[in-house]
C-alpha cells in the first residue's frame, strides 16, 4: 500500500478517535469501554491472522516489539481515557499537536537524530505559548480540566516515546503481527484495570456501543495497523507531522458533533499553536527557499 494512504488513514482514525472516546464512555466508564475496545480489536486481529495462515512472529526481537508497543497503548490511552472525562475531545487532539517536538527530544536521545534548530526552538516555544493561551483559564479555576490536561500531556509524552523506541528497535515483523502482539500484551491489563476500577458491565447507550465498535475496528485495528507501518517505514518525523494536521480536524468536529464551545481566546491559541508547529516542522525549508531567491 502506498505510504501517502496509509498516512492519510492514520489522519482520519486520529481525527475521529477523540470523539469517539468521549461517546464510547456515554452510560459507562472509561475502564469498560477501554477494556472492551481492546478486547474487540484483539479478536478481529487474531481473525485477520487466522485468515491470512499468518503466524505470530516470536523471535526475541518481536517480543520485545510487542511488549513495548503494547505497553505504549495501555499506558496511553488509558490516560487519554481518563482524561476524555474532564476536556473536550478537540483539545485532546491539540495536545497531541505537540507530539513532533517532544518526539524530536526522544530522537535526539535514543537514535542520536538532530532535531533542534534556531527555527525548531522558536516553533516549540510559539507551541508552547499557544497551549498556554488556550489553557490558562483553566489553571486557576477548574481542578478537573487541569487534571486531564496533564493526563494528555502525559500520554501524548508516553507516545512520543513509544514510536522512537519502536523505530530503534525496528523489529523484523508485520505491522499487524505488531498490533496482535500489543493488544495481547495490552488487552490483560486492561481488563484487570477495568476488574479493579468499576468491574460492572453496564447497559450503554446505543450511540456508545457504535462508538466501542468503531474505535475497536478502525481506532485498534487499522489505526494501530497503520500506524506501525508507518513508524517502519517512515521517517519518525513524517510520523510527527500527522498530529500537526488532526487537531484541526478534530477541534471541527467537537465543535460540530459534540456541541464543543471554544472562545476566540482558545481558537487564537490553537492557531498559535498549530504555527508553531508548522514553523517547528518547516522552518528549515523556508530558509532554505529563500537563501535560494536571493542568490
Amino acid at each position: 500500500m502506498p505510504i501517502y494512504i496509509v498516512f492519510l488513514s492514520v489522519v482520519v482514525i486520529w481525527s475521529t478517535t477523540p470523539l469517539a472516546i468521549q461517546w464510547s464512555a456515554l452510560g459507562s466508564s472509561f475502564s469498560f469501554s477501554a477494556a472492551s475496545r481492546m478486547l474487540i480489536g484483539l479478536i478481529v486481529c487474531a481473525l485477520i491472522l487466522l485468515f491470512k495462515r499468518q503466524k505470530l512472529s516470536l523471535h526475541k526481537q518481536a517480543l520485545i516489539n510487542y511488549l513495548y508497543a503494547g505497553m505504549g497503548i495501555f499506558i496511553t490511552l488509558s490516560l487519554v481515557y481518563y482524561s476524555s472525562l474532564s476536556i473536550p475531545s478537540g483539545l485532546i487532539s491539540v495536545i497531541f499537536g505537540l507530539t513532533p517536538i517532544i518526539t524530536g527530544v526522544f530522537a535526539l536521545l535514543l537514535l542520536k537524530d538532530k532535531f533542534f534548530s534556531p527555527g525548531k526552538s522558536i516553533g516549540l516555544l510559539l507551541g508552547l505559548l499557544g497551549l498556554f493561551i488556550v489553557f490558562k483559564h483553566s489553571f486557576s479555576f477548574n481542578q478537573a480540566l487541569l487534571t486531564g490536561l496533564t493526563g494528555v500531556t502525559l500520554a501524548m509524552a508516553f507516545q512520543s516515546f513509544i514510536s522512537v523506541k519502536l523505530k530503534q528497535i525496528n523489529a523484523d515483523v508485520s505491522a499487524l503481527e505488531t498490533t496482535t502482539g500489543a493488544l495481547m500484551i495490552s488487552v490483560p491489563l486492561f481488563i484487570v484495570g477495568w476488574f479493579f476500577i468499576d468491574g460492572e458491565i453496564p447497559n450503554i447507550s446505543l450511540k456508545a456501543a457504535f462508538s466501542i465498535g468503531y474505535l475497536a475496528i478502525f481506532g485498534s485495528v487499522l489505526g494501530f495497523i497503520s500506524y506501525y507501518h508507518l513508524i517502519k517505514k517512515a521517517s519518525v518525523r513524517v510520523v510527527g507531522i500527522v498530529s500537526l494536521i488532526t487537531p484541526i480536524f478534530a477541534v471541527l468536529l467537537g465543535s460540530m458533533l459534540n456541541n464543543e464551545q471554544l472562545t476566540l481566546t482558545q481558537i487564537g491559541g490553537i492557531i498559535l499553536v498549530l504555527a508553531g508547529l508548522g514553523i517547528y516542522e518547516y522552518s528549515k525549508k523556508i530558509i532554505k527557499k529563500m537563501s535560494i531567491r536571493r542568490l
